[in-house]
């Protein structure tokens, strides 16, 4: 193992990184940042969401990263961290949906709002990270029974759909934004399809060329 995967082994300093979008969340503040200061509740809104977003493109990456490039021990320290990494996701989109929620001034308001499927694809994909957020532990592992326990983590696929249809369209430079996070994503994932579907192939022709026995 490398210099470099020995340090991201670390935990402290994964959970530091975890915590630095709550660090600098206030730099515009302290640099006079105008859009900052027109609206500070819309700016944190964005900013949490961004950092939920970000980190979900991090953890949905590991799995692919790792049947592409099995050997690599930054990889495999990255995944290491897989748990932490999650939680994180559903801590910063349950502080994204806190300040949705109080920025919409009341309980009808917010509900009204689900109408609108932006929103309410926001709101199911957090709904499916708090599933995943409550089961992350050894005692639900061992409760559902690991298989049970990884189909209920696929969950993430749906997640992944619903987070960038919810990026996409809530503004009009949202889809440019999504193509960047998630285009190395969804490419990850294809690469992924392919390889499985070549072991798969390879597997199979293995098998038809063995000898039968009489």
């Amino acid at each position: 193992m490398n210099r470099f995967a020995r340090i991201l082994r670390n935990r402290w300093l994964i959970y530091l990184l975890l915590c630095s979008p709550i660090i600098f969340v206030f730099n515009p503040y302290i640099l006079c940042d105008t859009e900052f200061r027109a609206d500070p509740a819309k700016y944190l809104l964005e900013y949490v969401g961004l950092a939920s977003t970000y980190i979900f493109a991090i953890v949905i990456s590991l799995t692919p990263l790792r049947r592409i490039f099995p050997k690599s021990t930054i990889v495999n320290s990255l995944a290491f961290h897989r748990r932490p990494l999650g939680v994180s996701v559903f801590a910063y989109a349950l502080l994204h949906f806190l300040i949705y929620y109080f920025y919409t001034g009341s309980w009808s308001e917010f509900v009204n709002d689900w109408e609108k499927l932006f929103i309410l694809s926001g709101i199911l994909a957090f709904m499916f990270l708090l599933l995943m957020a409550i089961t992350s532990n050894n005692r639900m592992v061992r409760k559902l029974g690991s298989r049970n326990w990884k189909r209920l983590h696929r969950l993430a696929y749906i997640v992944l759909f619903l987070i960038i249809y919810h990026q996409a369209t809530q503004e009009k430079t949202g889809f440019r934004e999504t193509a960047l996070i998630f285009t190395p994503v969804l490419a990850l994932q294809c690469w992924r399809i392919i390889l499985a579907g070549k072991a798969s192939l390879d597997k199979r022709n293995a098998s038809a060329n063995q000898p039968k026995l009489d």
